[in-house]
């Protein structure tokens, strides 16, 4: 019993538990085992006063069941004071016993010598073996620990993105990986705000690194694309606290850039005739609000409306040969500062109504390049 006493001595030493204002030292904690109520007896001394606390609670659960202080029971609504303590106590061995592994962790992830994925695993292990800790002491830890096992990550992300030797394949893969990794954390839920936002963070860089992979492949269909890049946005839809709303926006628009290179792309496509090309724009153009791009979806709706003006200038004989600026209005088009005839304006502003459903106010304008790319 006596090595018991000590354990629990040193421990609140180690964990700066004050149990008085007056408190020097604790001289004697034990813990006295019953069938189903346990009690814990805190001694304390101090330079003008002497105390004695004997705390009876459920194994089970740790729910306190009786306090007597100084020889009087109190109250069951002054029990809170004593929930700390008692959590701080019974959880003091187990955190020494994790606190070499704990500055090991620490020492290792400053080393350049150690991969970012044996950092993580070794993190990974420490948050198991902190789970269900409840003390001040134990959540501090946890949040060193969460806080260095972010940081490897977004390290990770790095390295696999900007790495010469992946496969552009193989960093879809890997980048898949490390988000999956995040999701199961289930940091965001987090009460601290800090770990929360870093995070999000982590969670932000490596979704828009992994978009824009995705974009790249050759060897992933359209289809696969847009199915892989509505699952990265669900994702980050369920981020919610802190500033989730400012990251997703950051993610929408890689998404809104990856789509507008892939209608670029089939707008210039020589294999396709227009029929097939306006098909294949009005189709990614629905994914697009599908996708809930509402921060981006009128510059998503622009390079539809830039093909659609195009063969409607052409058929009507207005296409210049060389490049030339266009600029719409509510009430005007012009090429080169040269007027188009009314009919046709209000042709335009239908098919910009259909593409990019921007309302014009009198100081609206789109001002585009017209034969820039061919």
């Amino acid at each position: 019993m006596l090595g018991l006493c000590l354990s629990f001595v040193f421990g609140l030493a180690s964990a700066n538990v004050h149990l008085g204002q007056d408190q020097e030292k604790s001289d004697a904690v034990k813990e006295e085992r019953s069938p189903e109520i346990k009690e814990l007896t805190i001694r304390n001394s101090g330079f003008r006063s002497r105390s004695t606390v004997i705390i009876r609670y459920r194994e089970e659960d740790k729910k306190i069941v009786e306090v007597i202080e100084n020889g009087r029971n109190l109250p069951p609504e002054e029990f809170v004071r004593y929930e700390s303590i008692i959590r701080e106590v019974l959880e003091i061995p187990q955190i020494d016993r994790l606190l070499p592994e704990i500055e090991r962790a620490k020492r290792r992830a400053e080393s350049q010598r150690i991969s970012e994925e044996s950092k993580i695993r070794e993190m990974l292990e420490l948050r198991r073996r902190m789970e269900g800790l409840e003390s001040d002491a134990a959540r501090r830890y946890r949040d060193i620990n969460e806080l260095m096992l972010m940081e490897e990550m977004n390290s990770l992300t790095e390295k696999i993105s900007d790495s010469s030797h992946l496969s552009r394949e193989e960093k879809i893969a890997q980048l898949k990986d490390v988000i999956a990794k995040m999701k199961d954390l289930e940091l965001a839920k987090s009460e601290n705000l800090r770990r929360s936002r870093l995070m999000e963070f982590g969670a932000t860089n490596a979704a828009r690194r992994l978009i824009t992979e995705i974009e790249r492949s050759s060897a992933i269909s359209r289809e696969e694309k847009i199915r892989e890049i509505s699952e990265i946005l669900e994702h980050m839809h369920d981020m919610e606290r802190g500033e989730g709303e400012r990251h997703r926006d950051l993610v929408e628009h890689e998404a809104a850039t990856a789509l507008r290179k892939m209608m670029s792309e089939t707008a210039h496509r020589e294999d396709l005739t227009d029929v097939e090309k306006e098909k294949e724009l009005a189709s990614l153009l629905q994914e697009a609000r599908d996708m809930r791009l509402e921060t981006s979806v009128h510059m998503i709706g622009i390079e539809k409306f830039k093909f659609d003006l195009h063969n409607l200038l052409e058929k009507e004989g207005l296409l210049p040969k060389g490049k030339a600026e266009f600029v719409l209005k509510r009430n005007a088009s012009t090429i080169d500062g040269k007027k188009i005839p009314k009919d046709v304006h209000e042709r335009i502003m239908q098919l910009c109504a259909e593409s990019v459903g921007l309302e014009f106010g009198k100081d609206t304008k789109i001002v585009l390049q017209l034969n820039e790319d061919r």
